[in-house]
């Protein structure tokens, strides 16, 4: 098994992937913070998570339509399971790992500022796919998955063959990105199928912010300003 460590683009081994960073840090401090809010009796994910049946509005002679303005719709991509049980410690230092694996080499094809809001964006984006399969669901959605999964979609669209620090039994080796992206977006596509009824990991927004990022890479990368030094060329995903 291969396990994701962080990377640094290999053109430029001085660049300090700033917006990474802050997504790691931010995400350790709101996770300890959780820790101390659990311990205090409040459960951060039921006030602040995504719950499908919040976000959607019912209208007349119309479907249920989101509600683009809910906050937990940023605030979920921050919180992450403290149940140790159920794995919660994983849960953060999985997401983070492939969050330093990742991040880095497209932070530095889009700028810290661009590589933030798509972040952002691909969270939201994946977290409404999520909210409009489980219409119905009175369960909170949390963490950084599907944001994550759009900095990993991007990835495979922009450069697959940007190599990955990987760490396989006791070695540290360094593979093609493809490597690792294509078995996970399998793996995530089959899940969805064989656990459409629900389940307690999101898997359809894996799926949905993987789909995200690859589509919007190619915009984020010929609008708005560059960063001065471009380590990669992006080809446009079509």
């Amino acid at each position: 098994m291969l396990i994701p460590l962080p990377s640094t683009p290999s053109a430029q081994e001085s660049f300090k992937p700033r917006a990474v960073q802050f997504l790691i840090v931010t995400n350790l401090v709101v996770f300890v913070y959780q820790l101390y809010a659990l311990y205090q009796g409040v459960s951060l994910a039921e006030v602040s998570g995504a719950i499908p049946t919040q976000i959607l509005h019912r209208y007349s002679f119309l479907p249920p339509l989101p509600n683009l303005f809910e906050k937990t719709l940023l605030t979920s991509l921050f919180l992450h399971d403290v149940h140790i049980i159920q794995g919660g410690f994983i849960h953060i230092i999985g997401n983070m790992l492939y969050l330093s694996a990742f991040g880095p080499t497209l932070e530095s094809m889009i700028g810290s500022l661009k590589f933030l809001l798509f972040y952002l964006l691909c969270g939201v984006l994946a977290t409404l796919c999520y909210v409009i399969i489980y219409y119905d669901s009175n369960l909170p959605l949390i963490g950084a998955s599907g944001a994550i999964a759009g900095v990993m979609g991007a990835h495979f669209a922009a450069c697959p063959k940007a190599r990955v620090r990987c760490l396989l039994l006791i070695y540290i080796i360094s593979v093609p990105a493809i490597v690792l992206l294509l078995p996970w977006i399998v793996i995530q596509l089959v899940n969805v199928y064989f656990s459409f009824q629900g389940a307690s990991i999101a898997w359809a927004a894996h799926v949905g912010g993987f789909g995200v990022g690859m589509l919007l890479i190619g915009k984020f990368q010929r609008t708005w300003f560059r960063p001065k030094q471009e380590t990669v060329k992006i080809r446009p995903y079509l």
